[in-house]
C-alpha cells in the first residue's frame, strides 16, 4: 500500500474532497489501488459533502479493484424481524476469492461434460423436419388474427 500511503499523505480525504474541482479529484481516485484507501475517502465524502458523482466514482473504483483482484464484493444484507419494534438483523458477507475460483472451476468442469455439438440423432431429426418444425405443430397466427 506504499503508493496509496503517498496519496493519503499528500491528499488526505479532507484536503482532496473539500475541493469542488473535479479535475483534481477524478485522477486522484484513479490512482488509488487499495480498497481500504477508497473506503476512507468514500466514508469522508458521505459524511461531509455527499456528492453523488464523487460517491459514484469512488464506488466504481472500489469495484474495479475487487474485479482486478478476482474477488467478489462484500455485501451487507438486512433481514427484517417479525417484531416491528426490533431493529433488522444485519449480516455482512465478506468477499472470498478462493470460493469464487472454486465455483468457476466447478462450473467449467460441468460445462466440459456437455457436448460442444449436437449428436447425429438430433441433426437427423432437424434435417428430417426441416425449417418448418415438427409435423402437427400449430401454425403461427396470421397477422390479421393478432
Amino acid at each position: 500500500m506504499s503508493h496509496d500511503a503517498a496519496v493519503l499523505e499528500q491528499l488526505p480525504p479532507e484536503k482532496l474532497l473539500d475541493t469542488s474541482n473535479y479535475r483534481v479529484i477524478t485522477p486522484a481516485i484513479t490512482m488509488m489501488g487499495e480498497v481500504e484507501t477508497v473506503e476512507q475517502y468514500l466514508e469522508y465524502e458521505r459524511a461531509h459533502r455527499n456528492r453523488g458523482g464523487i460517491i459514484r466514482r469512488l464506488t466504481e473504483r472500489r469495484d474495479a479493484i475487487y474485479e482486478e483482484r478476482g474477488e467478489t464484493l462484500p455485501v451487507d444484507v438486512e433481514i427484517a424481524t417479525e417484531n416491528p419494534d426490533e431493529p433488522p438483523v444485519q449480516i455482512h458477507i465478506e468477499s472470498n476469492a478462493q470460493t469464487q475460483t472454486e465455483t468457476e472451476t466447478e462450473s467449467e468442469s460441468r460445462a466440459s461434460d456437455i457436448s460442444p455439438s449436437p449428436s447425429a440423432n438430433v441433426l437427423a431429426l432437424v434435417h428430417e423436419h426441416g425449417p418448418t418444425g415438427v409435423p402437427g405443430s400449430p401454425e403461427p397466427p396470421a397477422w390479421d388474427e393478432l
